[in-house]
């Protein structure tokens, strides 16, 4: 199943819904192709929303999550953390969602990028990445150094080479 803005948004509202009733307040962070769907209209929809839990704790997140899914007929993993293991340091970019139960706020655009150049699917994430790469300003090597520190240590090489590969494309040869 892919999920529009609206959808995803209808299931923030009901996430939200759900903590509320639960007495917490969620704070999470969202990346991927669900923070590229909200934050640039990137493409239409996205298979799910990729997201680090800040608050509350996972295990009450994946419950009410799971209600979500449930009430709305959502895939059970509609919002999932599989990629936490990929966050070195977590950032706090443009808002995608406010109540007063939940906040969702997109990963910065440089914390984005460099999940994007990790993960190097060429033909899935190089469309991501070169949208990701015309929303950060600087030279072939400053905007590099803003990248690298969120780059996990075993990806920097792939990151690295997939970051050249990708600022020929934009920008031609540095």
């Amino acid at each position: 199943m892919a999920l529009s803005p609206l959808d995803i948004r209808r299931a923030f509202g009901a996430l939200s819904c759900e903590l509320g009733d639960s007495g917490e307040k969620g704070e999470i962070v969202v990346i991927g192709g669900a923070a590229l769907v909200l934050l640039f209209e990137a493409r239409e929809s996205t298979k799910d929303v990729d997201a680090y839990f800040l608050s509350p704790k996972a295990s009450t997140m994946r419950a009410a999550i799971a209600r979500v899914a449930e009430r709305l007929e959502l895939p059970e993993d509609w919002m999932n953390d599989a990629a936490k293991g990929f966050f070195v340091g977590v950032t706090s970019g443009d808002e995608l969602y406010e109540s007063e139960f939940l906040v969702a706020r997109a990963a910065s655009t440089v914390q984005l990028l460099a999940m994007k150049l990790a993960a190097w699917r060429d033909a899935i994430d190089r469309d991501d990445a070169r949208l990701l790469l015309s929303k950060v300003a600087g030279s072939m090597e400053g905007v590099w150094e803003l990248v690298k520190p969120f780059v996990p240590p075993p990806q920097l090489d792939k990151a690295s080479y997939a970051f050249q590969d990708l600022w020929e494309a934009v920008h031609g040869s540095p």
